[in-house]
């Protein structure tokens, strides 16, 4: 792909295998390895590792074996599942989501997202936390495990707000 609707195959077709896109490309489904010079899109169904320069937008279901990784945003609206590492200036996964492994950004905005394992950035936000959170606010509804940071948000922990370090179980 160069640009939509510069590209093989044209966008209402599903890529498997790999995509590779001179500026970004934008398909109906991507499966496999998605590398875009300034970024990807998905319309539907992504599975596979996706990196680019600027942005990983997927509008559909997620499943990232791996890696999404940019330099500006990962944006993902449905379900997301990630196994591996989410890096980009700000992640955010609107729908119900689970980060197995880590996700790492300057902002992790993941309202309805469970990490199982690290959220690090300056601002981190996720419905739960199963390891740990470092950031400057780190908020989370159900915490097991520790947050640090200088402040620190568990709705469901026995302070609400706590400096420094927060525990839940």
């Amino acid at each position: 792909s160069i640009v939509p609707p510069v590209q093989f195959p044209p966008s209402d077709f599903s890529v498997t295998g790999a995509r590779l896109s001179v500026l970004w490309g934008n398909h109906r489904d991507m499966y496999g390895v998605d590398l875009g010079l300034i970024g990807n899109v998905t319309e539907q169904t992504f599975v596979g590792v996706g990196l680019s320069g600027l942005f990983n937008k997927t509008k559909g279901q997620t499943t990232i074996i791996g890696l999404q990784g940019a330099l500006g945003w990962n944006y993902n609206v449905q379900k997301t599942d990630v196994f591996g590492l989410q890096f980009a200036a700000v992640n955010i996964n609107v729908a119900s989501s689970s980060v197995n492994g880590v996700q790492f950004g300057l902002a992790n905005i993941s309202d309805h997202t469970v990490i199982r394992g690290a959220q690090v950035g300056i601002y981190n936000k996720a419905q739960e936390v199963y390891g740990l959170q470092i950031g400057i606010i780190n908020m989370a509804t159900n915490l097991h495990g520790i947050q640090i940071g200088l402040l620190n948000f568990h709705d469901k922990g026995m302070f609400k707000v706590s400096p420094i370090i927060n525990i839940g179980f």
